[in-house]
Parts: structure tokens; sequence; C-alpha cells
């Protein structure tokens, strides 16, 4: 049994749908996959395309929920 390890594609569909189901205008073309994996299980991903979008506190709430439901991705695009 192999167990398929999430992408970087993945985040951006969670995201993706997330704002969508709050009314938020935005959509993510792409995260920042770090070249390495953390031994920490700590997420090795950024959204930096939303870096000074205004509503800061509800885009942070579900960049948390897709860390940690996706903490270690592998880039796919």
């Amino acid at each position: 049994m192999t167990d398929r390890i999430p992408t970087s594609k993945d985040v951006v569909e969670f995201l993706n749908e997330r704002f969508a189901a709050r009314g938020l205008p935005y959509r993510i073309d792409q995260i920042a996959v770090l070249p390495y994996v953390s031994p920490m299980w700590l997420a090795n991903w950024d959204v930096p395309q939303l870096e000074n979008a205004p509503e800061r506190e509800v885009i942070e709430e579900e960049i948390r929920e897709a860390r940690w439901r996706f903490p270690q991705v592998v880039e796919e695009f």
C-alpha cells in the first residue's frame, strides 16, 4: 500500500474552495514550496500571493487549516 504525498496543486485547490465557500474574492495560482521535507512535520509551503490581502484574519485561518491538512507537500505544476 502506498500513500500519495499531497502536492502543491492539492493545497491550491483546497484553499480556493475554502475562499469561495467564505465568499472571498481571492484565488491563488500557486504556493511557494520549500525544496525539503521538514523532519518535524512543519509546513514546507507558504502563500506569498496573499501577503497583502486585507482580510488577513480570515485568510490566515484558512491557511492554518490547510497546513494542518497538508503539512508537507511536493511541487506539482
